[in-house]
């Protein structure tokens, strides 16, 4: 049980990629302005996890998506603490995986260099907004781990094991 309560806040992010990867097309599809960013080739949302490519997007592309997202996952199942050190553990994973992603994405487009520090920008405005709009759901599964941890240790009273 202890197992499940200590990576909850893992299992919370690595649903949030999954999502990502299984409905993000559709994310923006019904969510119109969420194209905006795609439409000058900088990362929409964060990284997902797929099995194959989706539309023309090569497997380089699809194995780095993958990759960030797993690594997005680790930042957060690293952070051991309560509500704010694991939001704030997703919100700085969030921001390097997706201008890792954009660095990729721009390598891969033959940006020149203002297109290039654009395209790292809009990765630094994107990587923030999803970063502070889903931290809060792994920071949320890591309260019971918190709370469970003070229970078992009064103050005052060091534990022997």
């Amino acid at each position: 049980m202890s197992l499940v309560r200590n990576s909850l806040p893992a299992i919370v992010a690595f649903v949030i990629v999954l999502g990502f990867g299984l409905f993000g097309a559709a994310l923006v599809t019904r969510v119109g302005y969420l194209a905006v960013p795609s439409a000058v080739g900088m990362p929409y949302a964060l990284p997902g996890l797929r099995a194959v490519p989706l539309g023309e997007t090569t497997w380089l592309l699809t194995l780095a998506d993958t990759l960030l997202a797993l690594g997005l996952v680790g930042a957060v199942a690293f952070a051991r603490g309560g509500f704010w050190r694991t939001w704030g553990a997703f919100l700085a994973a969030a921001v390097v995986v997706t201008l890792l992603r954009a660095a990729l994405l721009a390598q891969v487009a033959q940006a020149g260099l203002g297109a290039y520090l654009g395209f790292l920008a809009g990765a630094l405005v994107m990587g923030l907004i999803w970063g502070i709009a889903l931290g809060w759901l792994t920071g949320l599964a890591a309260l019971p781990r918190r709370q469970v941890t003070r229970e078992r240790s009064p103050a005052g009273i060091n534990s022997m094991g």
